[in-house]
């Protein structure tokens, strides 16, 4: 293919098209190319020998590539830049300087052992109407067909990863943009509503390497998934994020990782920490709750940091905390389910008391000793305990239990008291000065004698005088255990 410089090539269709960069083909020490609404099933940028210039930068704008190639490039000077592109492919070099996507439908792309990588989706700038048209042949008719596409990007040991999201504050969308007026397919810049950015289908996946100077940033999106695997060596930043499903496998930093405001959108959602360090791992408002499925297998977080996450309220719902071998099949639980689960909550629990967050630690406290008391091996005299402190306060975490069982079986011992000494259902008048007295019946130092002289005793009253003590002591030391 021939190629001029500061020329763009447009409206073309290629079943193969190869691109040779050359010395040839530039003058002066910058040069762009550029292809405008072109359609290639095949891709191959070639550069067989070093570029005496600066910067040699490649432009496709609204362009369908269904599959690229880019293994074939020596220089370092070459930059790659998709604007509005639908691509399929893998670029897959060390040389290439940096690849910029904006506004592009990535139906399957991989990206591997890139220095730069920006991807952006920017609402000022999104004509969906191009896009429908680049898919004509398809089934593709109507925007919410297009904004359902699943779309896959892959990004493998690549140094520095940017992707973001600007949004539009506007209410409407396929505005009015006066710009383009005079071109048909640019009259309508398509802003998105909130229920349409739900239907959305980007799945990001991304995988380290341990490389120098490595760095992602994942800022505002709206994912439908993301995926973290591998050894990384520089800082990792995801904030202000929405993804339904969030994996974590096999992964650990070396630096430090920020995970900041995340959360899902829709009800189906999960979030899987397989095999993983996360010592370095900071996370900071996370809202647990609201993921319908959480699987914490066998991974470190014992020096994490927790602060603001939104738990579950409740122990009961703490039963979405799981641990599993493979998230997709919650069925198949590993042998030693209940003891993983119980030694992941006590890192976790650890993880919070270092931040002070005692509330949520105690929480945490409780659920792993539930999952204790599930353990096969356990001894029954240590399950009998686990579940009688369960029963009783919730390991803690209920004042109210320990109250009504309290006042429950201390009534019904009062009555069986009033009973045994003819106090109560026997006499036509009822004796007020009870009611006072059933205080005097909880205090545990109570004298035999508060109610009746010791001439009157006989073997029932001693025997529930004595086991309301002991009932009376287990409950209020439960309680005492809230406080």
């Amino acid at each position: 293919m021939n190629l001029t410089p500061y020329k763009t090539i447009e409206n073309k269709v290629y079943d193969l098209a190869e691109i040779k960069i050359t010395n040839e083909f530039f003058i002066g020490n910058k040069s762009v190319i550029t292809f405008e609404n072109c359609k290639f099933k095949k891709l191959k940028l070639i550069n067989e020998s070093d570029i005496d210039f600066e910067d040699i930068s490649i432009h496709f704008s609204f362009c369908h590539i269904q599959d690229i190639e880019t293994e074939l490039i020596v220089s370092k000077q070459i930059s790659l830049h998709f604007f509005g592109c639908i691509i399929q492919g893998n670029i897959k070099n060390s040389l290439i300087k940096s690849v910029t996507i904006n506004n592009c439908i990535t139906l399957s792309l991989f990206l591997q052992n890139q220095n730069i990588i920006q991807i952006s989706y920017t609402e000022e700038n999104l004509f969906v109407k191009k896009w429908i048209n680049m898919l004509q042949s398809t089934d593709i008719k109507s925007v919410d067909d297009l904004l359902k596409l699943k779309q896959s990007l892959n990004i493998y040991h690549s140094k520095k990863v940017n992707v973001s999201f600007n949004h539009s504050k506007s209410n409407e969308n396929g505005l009015y943009c006066p710009i383009y007026e005079q071109i048909e397919e640019y009259r309508i810049r398509y802003y998105l509503l909130e229920e349409q950015k739900q239907t959305l289908n980007i799945n990001l996946s991304i995988d380290f390497s341990k490389q120098e100077d490595e760095h992602l940033k994942i800022d505002n999106c709206v994912l439908n998934s993301l995926s973290l695997t591998g050894s990384a060596n520089g800082k990792i930043s995801i904030e202000n994020t929405k993804t339904n499903n969030f994996y974590i496998r096999d992964f650990s930093s070396l630096s430090e990782t920020l995970l900041y405001n995340i959360s899902p959108y829709t009800i189906e959602s999960k979030i899987e920490i397989h095999k993983s360090n996360m010592d370095n791992t900071w996370f900071d408002n996370i809202d647990f709750k609201s993921y319908e499925t959480l699987s914490f297998y066998r991974s470190r977080f014992a020096k994490s940091t927790f602060t603001s996450c939104n738990f579950p309220k409740d122990s009961l719902s703490f039963e979405k905390f799981m641990t599993l071998e493979n998230i997709h099949y919650p069925d198949k639980k590993p042998l030693n389910y209940y003891k993983d689960q119980y030694e992941t909550f006590l890192q976790l629990r650890k993880s919070l008391e270092g931040t002070g967050n005692y509330f949520e630690a105690q929480k945490l406290g409780a659920i792993s000793k539930d999952s204790l008391r599930k353990i096969s091996d356990l001894p029954k005299t240590d399950k009998f305990i686990l579940c009688l402190n369960s029963i009783s306060n919730n390991h803690g975490l209920s004042i109210i239990r320990p109250l009504i069982w309290l006042f429950s079986f201390s009534i019904t011992f009062y009555i069986l008291y009033l009973l045994s000494i003819g106090r109560i259902f026997k006499t036509t008048e009822f004796d007020w000065t009870l009611f006072g007295q059933y205080f005097s019946f909880l205090d545990l130092t109570h004298k035999k004698d508060f109610l009746i002289s010791k001439e009157e005793y006989s073997v029932y009253t001693l025997t529930i005088d004595f086991l309301n003590k002991i009932v009376v002591g287990f409950f209020s030391f439960s309680i005492y255990i809230c406080i």
